[in-house]
C-alpha cells in the first residue's frame, strides 16, 4: 500500500517536520531519527521542499536512509569494522596471555581481592598493557573487587556511632529546651 503525502509532514518512518514563525517568514526544519544513537537530527529546509529533496539534503550531509543512520554512527561502524579486522601482534597476544596467567595466580575470585602487592596497575605495568584493559578483562572474566569484611565492619560501626551521636544530640537539645522554658517561666515573676 502506497503512503499518501509527505512522510516528514506526516511524522512517519522516523521522519518529522516542524515550522515556526521566523524573521521574514516561516522557519522550517526536517528531522530524522538515527537508529544507531537514537538521537533526532534536524536540518533547515524550504517550506515547499518535497520529501525527495529533503532526503537528498540529509544524504548530502552524510546520512544513510531507510534505516536512518547518522554520519557519526556510520563513522563509528567503519572504525569498529577496521578494528575488528586487524590482527593483534604476537607481542600483544603474549601480553594478554601473561595478563590472564597473572590474574589466575594473584586474584581470588571468591574473596574478590588481589594477593598482597598485586593490583590491576601492577599487572598492567608488568605486561605493558593499559590499566583499562586489565580492569575490563578482570571484571568480565574474574569478577569485581570486593570490599574486605573488616572495612565493611568499620563502616557499619561508624554509621552506628553517628546515629547514636545524633540521637544523644537530639535528646540533649530537648533537655536544654525544657530547662529554658522552665527558666523563662520562673523568671517571668521577677521581671514584673
Amino acid at each position: 500500500m502506497k503512503e499518501r503525502g509527505c512522510p516528514y509532514r506526516n511524522g512517519v518512518r522516523g521522519r518529522s517536520f516542524a515550522s515556526r514563525p521566523g524573521i521574514g517568514g516561516v522557519s522550517c526544519t526536517a528531522s530524522l531519527h538515527c537508529v544507531g544513537c537514537r538521537q533526532d537530527f534536524a536540518l533547515p529546509v524550504r517550506p515547499d521542499a518535497t520529501p525527495r529533496q529533503i532526503d537528498d539534503k540529509f544524504k548530502r550531509h552524510g546520512w544513510r536512509l531507510d534505516p536512518h543512520v547518522c554520519p557519526g554512527c556510520i563513522s563509528q561502524a567503519a572504525k569498529d569494522k577496521r578494528m575488528a579486522s586487524q590482527k593483534p601482534s604476537a607481542a600483544a597476544m603474549r601480553a594478554q596471555a601473561q595478563m590472564i596467567q597473572m590474574l589466575a595466580e594473584h586474584f581470588d575470585t571468591t574473596a574478590g581481592a588481589y594477593a598482597d602487592e598485586w593490583s590491576d596497575k601492577a599487572i598492567a605495568e608488568r605486561t605493558g598493557l593499559a590499566v583499562d584493559v586489565v580492569v575490563e578483562y578482570r571484571r568480565a572474566a574474574f569478577g569485581e573487587i570486593k570490599e574486605p569484611a573488616e572495612l565493611a565492619k568499620l563502616r557499619q560501626d561508624i554509621g552506628a556511632l553517628e546515629t547514636l551521636m545524633r540521637e544523644h544530640a537530639a535528646a540533649m537539645a530537648g533537655e536544654i529546651a525544657q530547662l529554658r522554658a522552665r527558666l523563662a517561666k520562673a523568671s517571668a515573676g521577677f521581671a514584673a
